[in-house]
């Protein structure tokens, strides 16, 4: 184990006693191991070797490298910059104990990300893809898992971090604990998800030999990983033949888009996806400014007032 890796297992403790979210410190852990993993076979072992030139001839080729259930394509600058995002926690906390000066990472540039909005998948994607898995015990798991997130719209941390306690099937309930903002919520879950989740649990889950209280469990018995759920959508999604691929954060689009296509309250969605503002549920569910016009003007109170001063 070289210096640098010994180095990130303190970093990370050090994030979990400032009270980051445990799943969200896992997914920095994977994603720096990875990185680190890959600048040491470039010969980038040590802190002192962690130069400006080093870091922007690390990146120039991961511009190209693909990533699982990407197809030959190579990985996104959304990843990118996350990539450099984590590297650059890192690097800070390397610069606070004297180990490097300053912080390269900073320096590095990627150029501008301008975020796309992608369209939610088809209905007909969904349900190719939760019609996808089969009747073995992992396939059981995978459909309750994409029903699960079909059904709620929670974010793929949240999956992971739910334990068999907070199913309540007689309430229709999912109780999401500390969600983003350590905001616990009760969220409504639909009868087919329902359904799909008994089925998991009496048929499925003893069979993977469950180590953990957690919902959803791995082939090996062990609580998911946000990754391996990533995982699990590229590899069902290239068993269906489903391109451009389906992601978890491209489910909870299409849950909040077909609510409020069907009639749903924006402020309904708004406190299913547990989002702080109203203006990021119309970015997450792509509604087109026609749309929700036509929802302020039926429910802003303005509109109500006009409507009640000429009935007077």
């Amino acid at each position: 184990m070289n210096d640098l890796y010994r180095l990130a297992g303190h970093y990370l403790d050090r994030e979990r006693g400032k009270g980051k979210a445990s799943t969200t410190v896992e997914v920095y852990g994977h994603v720096l191991r990875g990185v680190l993993e890959r600048l040491a076979a470039r010969g980038v072992r040590e802190p002192g070797d962690l130069t400006l030139a080093a870091l922007n001839a690390f990146f120039e080729r991961e511009a190209g490298r693909t990533a699982y259930g990407n197809g030959e394509r190579p990985i996104s600058r959304f990843a990118l910059h996350h990539e450099r995002t984590v590297l650059r926690g890192f690097l800070a906390y390397l610069s606070d104990r004297g180990l490097i000066a300053g912080n390269p990472a900073k320096a590095v540039d990627l150029g501008a990300l301008r975020y796309t909005l992608k369209r939610p998948p088809s209905r007909q994607a969904l349900l190719k893809l939760l019609s996808a898995p089969g009747p073995d015990p992992v396939g059981l798991r995978d459909r309750a898992l994409f029903e699960t997130l079909y059904s709620t719209g929670i974010r793929r941390a949240e999956l992971c971090a739910l334990d068999l306690a907070d199913c309540d099937p007689a309430g229709m309930t999912l109780r999401v604990n500390e969600g983003k903002g350590k905001k616990d919520r009760l969220v409504p879950i639909g009868r087919k998800a329902l359904t799909a989740l008994r089925v998991y649990l009496m048929q499925s889950r003893p069979k993977l030999n469950p180590a953990t209280v957690s919902l959803f469990v791995s082939q090996y018995g062990k609580r998911m990983h946000p990754m391996s759920v990533n995982d699990v959508f590229g590899r069902r999604c290239k068993q269906a033949g489903i391109d451009p691929p389906i992601t978890p954060h491209l489910v909870r689009h299409a849950c909040a888009t077909h609510l409020l296509e069907n009639g749903a309250d924006v402020r309904h969605v708004q406190a299913i996806l547990g989002h702080e503002s109203l203006d990021t549920t119309a970015l997450y569910t792509h509604l087109a400014p026609t749309h929700l016009a036509e929802v302020l003007a039926r429910c802003h109170p303005r509109a109500r007032l006009d409507a009640e001063s000429f009935s007077l």
